[in-house]
C-alpha cells in the first residue's frame, strides 16, 4: 500500500474459471479490478496446448452472457495459461512457471470436480491434486501475499438421521479418522476401497471427502503463506452481479429446479421440514475476492464459510411450493410426491419413475427408436441418481456458523423466485416460464 491506496501491479492466477463460480469470481475481480489495484488476471485453461487454451478463453469466457456488463475492451486484463490440474505444478509449462514465478501475488483456486459419484482416486487427482499444485505454484511465486481455495461447507461427515436438530458446523478442519497424507496415499495406491473409505470417514460421496483431505493437506503444507479455504453451500443464482438471476450451471439445486420445472422429477425423496443452505453465486465470488485481498495476519490458515445460514436457509417444503408457483403455466411440472426416504418412497418411486421408463423404453425399442429408448433410460438412472446422491443435502439441517455472514440475509422464498427465475432465463431460455 502506498498513501493509502492499494499497489497497481497485483496479478491474480485463477483456476477454474471456465465454470460457474469461477466466471463470477473473474467478474468480481474485474469489476474492482482498480480498487484492488489488479494489473491483469491469468487463467489456467485446459486446451492441449496454449493456442486451444486461448480459444476456450475466448469461447467460453470472453463470450459468456456472465461479462456482458463488463466495458468493452475488458479481454486485455484476462489472459490463458495452458494447464492441467491433475499435473505437478498445474501442467504449467517451464516459461509458464517461470512466468507466474515472477509475477504473480494472488492465487485462487477455484477448478474442481463436483461429479459426487466419481471414483475417488480421479475426485482426489483434482480435488487433492489440483490444490496442492496450487499451493505449490503459490508458494514459488516471489511476490505472493495470498492463497486462496474454494471447498464445501459440506466436508463434514455424514451426520446421523431422525434427530431433528441442525448439524453445528463450525470454520474448523473437520475430524478424520486418519492423517489426511496416510488416506490419500491408500487412495493412490488402491489400499482402501472406496466403500471403506466413506464407510470410516462417513462422508456421503467422494466429493465431500477429497475436499476435506485437500482442507488438510493445504493446512498441513502452507508453511508461512497466508491461506483462507472458502467453503459455499449449495451454490446457486447470484443475487446482484454480474445480474440478478444469472445462472449457467445446471448443477446441484438448479438440476432439481430444471428436472421439476420440465416435468422430469415426479418424485422427491426428501425430508419436507429440513432446510437447504442456498448461497447466491456472488455472495461467493465476494468472499472470495475479500479474502485475497485481506489475507489472515496471524499466520495460521483461515476457514471462512460463504453461506446463506440458518434464518436464510430454504425448507424443503417451500422449494416445491414456489417451484411449482413458477412453473404452474408451462403444464410440464407433474410433482406427485415429496417425503423421506424409506418404503413409500420406494412403491412411489416404482409406479411414477421405474415402471414408466421401463415400459416407455421397451416400446421405443420395438418400434425401432433406439435413441429416444436410450434417452429414457439415461433420464431414470439420473432420477436415480439424483435421490441416492442428494439425500445427504435433503434430509439434514445444517447450521453453518460464518464470521462473515450474509447482509442483509436472504429472505428463503424471495430468493427461490429468483432462482426459479434465472433458471427459466439462463437454462430454460424462458420456454418453461409462465407469466
Amino acid at each position: 500500500m502506498t498513501g493509502g491506496r492499494p499497489a497497481s501491479n497485483r496479478v491474480v492466477l485463477l483456476t477454474g474459471a471456465t465454470g460457474f463460480v469461477g466466471k463470477v469470481v473473474l467478474d468480481e475481480l474485474l469489476r474492482r479490478r482498480e480498487a484492488l489495484g489488479i494489473e491483469r488476471v491469468l487463467l489456467l485453461v485446459r486446451g492441449g496446448d496454449a493456442e486451444r487454451a486461448d480459444a476456450r478463453l475466448r469461447a467460453e469466457i470472453v463470450r459468456s452472457r456472465c461479462f456482458a456488463k463488463q466495458p468493452a475492451g475488458f479481454e486485455k486484463y484476462v489472459e490463458a495459461l495452458h494447464g492441467d490440474l491433475t499435473r505437478p505444478a498445474l501442467g504449467l509449462d517451464d516459461e509458464a512457471r517461470a512466468r507466474v514465478r515472477e509475477e504473480v501475488s494472488h492465487v485462487v483456486h477455484c477448478a474442481a470436480t463436483v461429479e459426487f459419484s466419481q471414483p475417488v482416486a480421479e475426485a482426489a487427482a483434482t480435488n487433492v491434486g489440483g490444490t496442492l499444485g496450487a499451493l505449490e505454484v503459490a508458494r514459488s511465486c516471489r511476490r505472493i501475499a495470498s492463497f486462496v481455495g474454494v471447498s464445501t461447507a459440506y466436508v463434514t461427515p455424514q451426520p446421523k438421521q431422525g434427530d431433528g436438530c441442525p448439524l453445528r458446523v463450525e470454520e474448523e478442519l473437520a475430524p478424520l479418522p486418519a492423517d489426511a497424507a496416510k488416506l490419500l496415499r491408500a487412495i493412490e495406491t488402491g489400499e482402501a476401497s472406496e466403500r471403506r473409505l466413506l464407510r470410516e470417514t462417513r462422508h456421503p460421496n467422494t466429493y465431500t471427502l477429497t475436499k476435506c483431505l485437500a482442507e488438510h493437506l493445504a493446512a498441513q503444507q502452507a508453511d508461512e503463506l497466508p491461506i483462507t479455504l472458502v467453503r459455499p453451500s449449495i451454490v446457486s443464482a447470484s443475487r446482484a452481479h454480474p445480474f440478478e438471476g444469472w445462472i449457467d450451471s445446471a448443477a446441484a439445486f438448479a438440476g432439481f429446479v430444471v428436472l421439476l420445472a420440465t416435468g422430469r422429477l415426479r418424485v422427491v425423496a426428501a425430508d419436507p421440514d429440513a432446510l437447504l443452505d442456498v448461497v447466491p453465486c456472488d455472495e461467493v465470488a465476494r468472499r472470495v475476492v475479500d479474502a485475497a485481498f485481506a489475507p489472515p495476519s496471524d499466520g495460521a490458515p483461515r476457514i471462512l464459510h460463504a453461506v446463506a445460514g440458518l434464518e436464510g436457509s430454504v425448507p424443503l417444503r417451500l422449494c416445491r411450493e414456489v417451484i411449482e408457483r413458477s412453473f404452474a403455466s408451462s403444464g410440464a411440472l407433474r410433482l406427485a410426491w415429496m417425503g423421506r426416504r424409506g418404503p413409500r418412497f420406494r412403491v412411489e418411486h416404482a409406479l411414477r419413475h421405474e415402471l414408466p421408463a421401463h415400459l416407455a423404453a421397451a416400446w421405443l425399442s420395438l418400434r425401432g427408436q433406439v435413441r429416444s429408448s436410450r434417452s429414457v433410460r439415461r433420464l431414470l438412472q439420473a432420477q436415480r441418481d439424483l435421490h441416492r446422491q442428494f439425500a445427504y443435502f435433503t434430509h439434514a439441517s445444517f447450521d453453518f456458523r460464518s464470521s462473515a455472514p450474509l447482509a442483509p440475509r436472504l429472505e428463503p422464498r424471495a430468493y427461490l423466485e429468483l432462482v426459479c427465475a434465472g433458471v427459466a432465463r439462463h437454462l430454460l431460455r424462458g420456454g418453461t416460464r409462465g407469466g
